[in-house]
């Protein structure tokens, strides 16, 4: 056998080397909890983002005070974190219907209700 290399052309692909899967794991729990819960894939259908961002910022100040479970799921809330990030990220690509800020236009000293022409 050869001691050789092929070629490979991997520049400017995704090195998913990088990622630690077992840290992600609590995010997996978190998503099979939810597809009992619910259904598989549920999220997918549309999640507001403000909705989205506000059981992150729960998730994050328990997990900031000192709780590392959620009481309900009693799966870590660095997963639920996760979860919501992940959720967040696709409705902000595949769903952008879904993202419901009001967005203040410092320009005009006023907020959008509207949503329109976000920065």
């Amino acid at each position: 056998m050869s001691d050789t290399k092929g070629d490979r052309f991997n520049e400017g692909k995704l090195r998913w080397s990088l990622v630690d899967f077992k840290s992600i794991e609590p995010m997996v729990r978190v998503l099979e909890f939810g597809a009992k819960k619910y259904s598989d894939h549920n999220w997918k259908e549309g999640l507001k983002t403000t909705e989205i961002c506000e059981s992150l910022m729960r998730h994050l100040t328990a997990y900031l005070n000192g709780e590392n479970n959620d009481p309900e799921s009693g799966i870590s809330h660095i997963g639920h974190i996760q979860c919501n990030a992940m959720f967040l990220a696709f409705m902000m690509r595949l769903k952008p219907s879904m993202d419901d800020r009001i967005i203040y236009r410092k320009a005009y000293n006023v907020f959008d209700l509207t949503n329109k022409d976000k920065p």
